[in-house]
């Protein structure tokens, strides 16, 4: 899936992958930044070859990111300026970054974010959200708790006039039961709106269980601005 490679090259590869080529016992006591940059170049490329062929995986990597979150902000405040804005544009070479002044911030709470990935129902949102199964939005309109398994569901967010209105946000769909993150990337929306929707349908398909949809500003906190849960009951294939 797109946003796990993204989440790879963007997250992984300054985290674990800077800590595989440091925690080798064998190694040096200091790594030159060369050999560092050609030790995350390999471990990119294996990852990315892993993930098109395992995709079973995925949580499996996630999990590896949530035991080495420490490690993992650690290198990102030791890690140059110049390469975080590299990993950051190889992870999301299609968007615009111009908004994001302080990446390091930036990257530390997209692993936050992503190793956690469970709304949290006391945090302060500036905005409200809703996920239906139309791209209509109409209010108070409820979600049917059964659905077919690769339906596109539609996750709608309203600023309420209280959110600077952008062409871009971030938006993280996850499985609030297993805690698997099945979407974490940037999106596109339309910027005269207060009023917008995110489609999405897993790659693997709906299961039943409690999901989690958050919206974020792309900005150095990714302040959030909206949340949501939802739950499916039965799942028709």
């Amino acid at each position: 899936m797109k946003f796990l490679a993204a989440l790879v090259i963007g997250i992984l590869c300054f985290g674990l992958g800077y800590w595989v080529a440091q925690s080798n016992p064998e190694a040096e006591p200091t790594v030159s930044e060369r050999h560092q940059d050609i030790a995350v170049e390999n471990f990119i490329y294996t990852i990315q070859q892993k993930t098109k062929t395992q995709p079973e995986h995925h949580p499996a990597l996630q999990q590896e990111l949530k035991k080495q979150k420490n490690q993992v902000n650690s290198l990102i405040d030791q890690v140059s300026p110049e390469q975080i804005d590299t990993y950051l544009a190889q992870a999301f070479p299609d968007y615009d970054l111009s908004g994001v002044h302080n990446k390091r911030a930036f990257a530390k709470r997209l692993v936050n974010e992503f190793v956690d990935a469970k709304n949290d129902p006391h945090e302060a949102m500036s905005g409200q959200a809703s996920v239906t199964a139309q791209q209509q939005y109409v209010a108070n309109q409820v979600l049917p708790r059964q659905i077919y398994a690769g339906q596109q569901l539609f996750a709608h967010f309203d600023t309420l006039g209280k959110t600077p209105n952008h062409e871009q946000v971030f938006v993280r769909w996850s499985n609030q039961s297993t805690g698997e993150v099945l979407f974490f990337m940037p999106q596109r929306i339309s910027a005269g709106r207060e009023q917008n929707w995110v489609g999405f349908n897993p790659a693997k398909g709906w299961k039943t269980g409690i999901y989690d949809v958050k919206y974020y500003q792309l900005n150095d906190q990714l302040a959030p601005i909206a949340q949501t849960s939802f739950r499916i009951d039965q799942v028709i294939d």
